[in-house]
């Protein structure tokens, strides 16, 4: 059973990793269907070889020529299946390994994004906390009739900095989620 990946629909090239799927998955298609035909062919042989050992070399010249030809050409058939099964081999791992690539570069992206916002989200948590700071000051030295005013900005300001912490959390999550991918993905 393979493992889900649905992970990969979040990287910026995903549709660069379909199309290395889709090319994948046609050569292995391609590979099974040669060594179907490789299977077949060598079922062939094998019947015509035994037949050749069976038939009276004295009385069927003839029939013995043919088959032997059959032979020599089933051969050249099967020599040539060979190779497109080593061509197709190659070619899936090569794709196979552009995908690798493309999914680190991928992660790659998303990580340096996310780490991006982590550091934006910590400078926006001390600007704010700055300003938290100031509010408050003004709400405790505020006369009465002002009081209400800086309360409600002080509040305001209080409300930004947890949005900050919030959205700190949200970035480590994201850099560990991406982390986490990489390490299943490439050990």
């Amino acid at each position: 059973m393979t493992r889900s990946r649905r992970y990969l629909n979040n990287l910026p090239n995903i549709n660069k990793i379909k199309d290395l799927a889709r090319d994948i998955l046609d050569c292995e298609l391609k590979l099974d269907r040669v060594i179907q035909d490789n299977a077949s062919i060598k079922n062939e042989i094998l019947t015509l070889e035994t037949q050749l050992l069976s038939i009276d070399k004295a009385e069927y010249p003839q029939k013995i020529k043919n088959i032997q030809t059959n032979l020599n050409e089933l051969s050249g058939v099967r020599v040539g299946n060979d190779k497109k099964i080593t061509e197709l081999r190659k070619e899936i791992y090569t794709s196979r390994s552009l995908v690798d690539e493309e999914i680190r570069e991928g992660l790659s992206t998303l990580f340096h994004q996310a780490k991006s916002d982590l550091e934006e989200a910590q400078q926006a948590i001390i600007k704010h906390q700055q300003l938290v700071e100031e509010a408050q000051n003004r709400f405790m030295n505020s006369p009465a009739e002002e009081f209400p005013k800086y309360r409600d900005e002080w509040i305001q300001l209080v409300k930004t900095v947890i949005e900050d912490e919030e959205e700190i959390k949200k970035s480590e999550k994201q850099l560990e989620a991406i982390k986490r991918v990489y390490k299943l993905e490439f050990g």
